[in-house]
């Protein structure tokens, strides 16, 4: 028996409640409850973050009246459960304190069956300044942390990024964050369900353990229903004896089983588990699973020290691609399972097979890991802990074990569930970020990620593969920062100036982050900024910019890259162009090395505020140029050139397809303006699971001598069946020293049933051709795309655009530029 206390509470200051007493929501927030009020200016409109910041040093109270249920005044026990409480927090009932939070990570249940009344219970929730915990406890003992957040912000184990991080504001909220809700307990309540599985040819075998709270001593038992995708239904049973926990097992013979997106499908097996006391069904729970295997594969080189990192799936080498995941907001409560299925599916979209969940945020709802399941996206989970040294004393260790705890529970069953990761970056961070930290938190770093959470996880999902760090060779110190073993974090392009060619010195075994900031739509700054601030180095366009250096790291990029731009609009296309060439140029690289790397998730997928960022999508989830080419480079096939060498050009095709195939290649080498200077077709045959180089190009076979590589390029496609599979273009010189011609670009509009038709069309090369639509957003079938002399189609679908709209309306909405116009250019240049 369930009862939610969700919905409206009231909410006080502690010290004056004539300062703030007002209705609240429940899950919800401090900052929610304001802004819903208007007495909360915008956070993320201009500078009102450094406004914002401080409302967290008071002290808050939620209280809640409520009446016992009628169906639950005859339980035997009666609990509470916060689902989460953010964070430093006292609960009383009635007047009576029945216990403290401390954790944001954590569920806490309480038993009230001797503090509860029947009807007018007075419920009390007092939430004290995590600013003002932090600071104290900070000087009595300094911890580190990154450079961009409130100090001491380790002490307290809320999400690390409410206190500012390298792309957040300083916001660190508090509240009710999570579902409250009250529990009728007769007989046994499910304290956990493990399902484990073995796979063998042609059978599945499903293992349910079932853990119980008892109350009753006897006639306790389970029954645990599966229901396969097809409808047939397998029921078992078991007695509960004089223990808390049975084992049930069923075999299922010609499983349909669960893959990764891009290499099978996605069926979902419902599990229903009952408790059953005296025949009545006292607690039940049920929950969609996949039959698969999943682990890292470490397999030692043949020579040398090295070793693979691979996801291996139903015994399925695979390659992992995908981005990192951050908090979706950060006022957590303006998140909801509609936005997390958005952002999901247009990671789909991108032909994304994985996700991971950085360790500073918190670890994500139910919903996000069933959308995963049903998307078919596997999830690299990591631990709640990211870039910062951690005391770990009695007390902190035991809070800790909890929170792996509780949410190990909750996630392991999941079918998308791939790797509990220990942290983000922290291994690494003592071998080579130079800090200023006392060395004996290196044997708390060792106690917290190489004794504690493996032991905690060797008793709830000893299954599914740990790895200790994000990056880490496999942990003890070993060379956290090598590429040929683990996992990589390549940051020398971007942080530390490198041009984009240093990615081909390098074989990443996986390459787990590395990225390249952009500026968000127009659109999108518009919504935070005025005209006046459009200047990139304006204190508001400063304001969101939270990496160090940030706009200066754009600015010499792009002098680098390209053209200056004279308009902000300008700007704003050409950083979307370059952060798109940049990560375009090593996952190609590393694609093309498919057997020694193993995956690539980009840094980073999404945004939690509008922010000059790393994102492919921003916060709105307009897609950047970067998320419409990943859908290219992350393609199941796709050709590559390696321009190296530019006297030896190579064509790679680098496939994910399970079976074999048969395609061709077709390359023409091109004037600026479009014109044909040489051309070949190649049939291939591409092998599962391959990379292979196919073609090399010459200055001989393209008529492309050195003197003409300002103004003459090579463009290349895959086709299979008359259907381009994937095409890409190679420039010799950087787009600021080629020598473009006016594309003369055109639009135009027709209707093609549930969607208009975009036909785009240049005279001449025109490269990264943007569309938009003005007053309105939509989502383009393609986007950023080069066009040689030619024309493409593209199409918008019409359900996500103004009823009624007319194809001659969609076409005076439409705008479309190239880099040449984008930049100013003419052709003289």
């Amino acid at each position: 028996m369930i009862t939610s206390l969700n919905g409206s509470w009231r909410l006080s200051d502690l010290a004056d409640s004539n300062a703030l007493y007002l209705s609240a929501d429940v899950p919800g927030s401090l900052y929610s409850a304001l802004l819903k009020n208007n007495m909360m200016e915008n956070p993320y409109y201009r500078e009102n973050e450094f406004i914002s910041t401080a409302l967290s040093d008071r002290d808050i109270a939620y209280e809640k009246t409520f009446d016992i249920p009628e169906d639950m005044r005859n339980a035997d026990r009666i609990l509470i459960r916060f689902k989460g409480i953010d964070t430093i927090a006292e609960i009383s009932l009635n007047g009576s304190v029945i216990g403290t939070a401390e954790n944001m990570h954590r569920e806490y249940t309480f038993d009230i069956t001797d503090k509860v009344m029947e009807s007018g219970n007075i419920l009390i929730v007092k939430i004290f300044s995590p600013l003002r915990f932090i600071r104290e406890k900070n000087e009595r003992t300094p911890l580190w942390g990154v450079s961009s957040t409130v100090k001491g912000y380790p002490h307290i184990r809320k999400a690390h990024y409410m206190f500012g991080w390298d792309w957040g504001p300083k916001l660190p909220d508090m509240g009710i964050w999570r579902d409250v809700e009250l529990i009728g307990v007769k007989g046994a309540i499910i304290d956990g369900v493990y399902i484990t599985q073995k796979h063998d040819e042609g059978k599945v075998t499903v293992n349910a353990e079932i853990t119980a709270g008892r109350i009753c001593s006897e006639g306790l038992s389970a029954k645990v229903t599966i229901t396969s995708p097809d409808g047939l239904e397998r029921e078992m049973y078991a007695d509960f004896t004089d223990g808390k926990k049975v084992s049930v097992c069923c075999d299922i013979e010609e499983p349909m089983l669960w893959y990764p997106r891009g290499y099978g499908e996605q069926p979902l097996y419902k599990v229903c588990t009952e408790l059953i006391s005296d025949g009545e069904t006292v607690d039940s729970r049920s929950e969609m699973i996949g039959l698969r295997t999943v682990t890292v594969s470490r397999t030692p080189d043949n020579e040398g020290d090295g070793e693979e990192f691979a996801f291996v799936v139903n015994g399925l080498k695979i390659f992992a691609m995908g981005a990192n995941y951050i908090p979706e907001d950060q006022i957590i409560s303006k998140c909801s399972r509609s936005k997390t299925e958005k952002l999901l599916k247009q990671c789909a979209m991108a032909n994304f097979n994985m996700i991971r969940v950085w360790g500073g945020g918190y670890y994500p709802e139910d919903y996000f890991f069933e959308t995963c399941d049903r998307l078919g996206l596997l999830v690299w989970q990591d631990f709640m802990f990211a870039c910062s040294v951690y005391r770990a004393d009695v007390e902190f260790c035991e809070n800790v074990k909890h929170e792996i705890a509780d949410n190990v529970k909750r996630i392991r069953n999941h079918p998308s569930l791939a790797m509990w990761c220990g942290n983000n970056e922290i291994e690494s961070m003592w071998q080579y970020w130079g800090i200023d930290a006392d060395p004996e938190y290196k044997k708390d770093y060792l106690r917290l990620f190489e004794a504690l959470i493996p032991k905690v996880l060797e008793f709830y999902d000893p299954v599914t593969f740990y790895h200790p760090s994000s990056p880490s060779s496999g942990g003890g110190f070993n060379d956290s920062g090598a590429n040929h073993k683990g996992d990589s974090h390549y940051w020398d392009v971007w942080h530390n100036f490198k041009p984009f060619d240093e990615y081909y010195k390098y074989k990443f075994r996986f390459c787990s982050e590395y990225g390249f900031e952009s500026i968000p739509s127009m659109k999108t700054v518009m919504r935070f900024a005025e005209k006046d601030d459009l200047n990139l180095m304006s204190p508001v366009m400063e304001a969101h910019q939270k990496c160090e250096a940030g706009n200066e790291k754009i600015m010499y990029y792009l002098a680098q890259m390209s053209h200056y731009p004279y308009t902000f609009e300008g700007l704003v296309y050409a950083t979307q162009m370059v952060q798109s060439d940049a990560v375009r140029l090593n996952v190609e690289h590393m694609r093309r090395n498919r057997g020694v790397c193993m995956g690539s998730l980009y840094w980073q997928v999404n945004d939690s505020n509008p922010v000059i960022s790393w994102s492919s999508m921003d916060y709105y989830h307009r897609w950047k140029a970067l998320h419409y080419n990943a859908r290219k480079f992350y393609a199941p096939v796709l050709i590559s050139a390696d321009g190296s060498d530019p006297d030896n050009i190579k064509l790679n095709v680098s496939s994910e397809k399970t079976a074999e195939m048969s395609a061709m290649i077709r390359w023409r080498s091109r004037n600026a303006d479009g014109s044909v200077i040489c051309q070949g077709m190649t049939d291939i045959t591409v092998a599962p699971l391959s990379a292979c180089d196919y073609i090399v190009l010459t200055p001989e076979n393209t008529g492309i001598s050195e003197d003409m590589r300002d103004k003459a390029y090579i463009e290349f496609t895959l086709i299979e069946k008359g259907i381009r599979l994937s095409s890409g273009t190679f420039m010799f010189v950087r787009p600021k020293q080629f020598r473009f011609a006016d594309p003369k670009l055109e639009t135009a509009v027709t209707d093609a049933g549930n969607k208009f038709r975009i036909v785009v069309s240049a005279s001449a090369f025109a490269k990264s051709v943007c569309l938009d639509m003005k007053g309105g957003d939509c989502l383009f079938s393609d986007n950023w795309f080069d066009l040689h002399g030619d024309s493409v189609s593209v199409y918008v679908g019409k359900s996500k655009l103004p009823e009624g709209m007319t194809a001659e309306e969609l076409k005076k909405r439409i705008t479309a530029v190239s880099y040449f116009e984008a930049l100013g250019l003419t052709e003289k240049e």
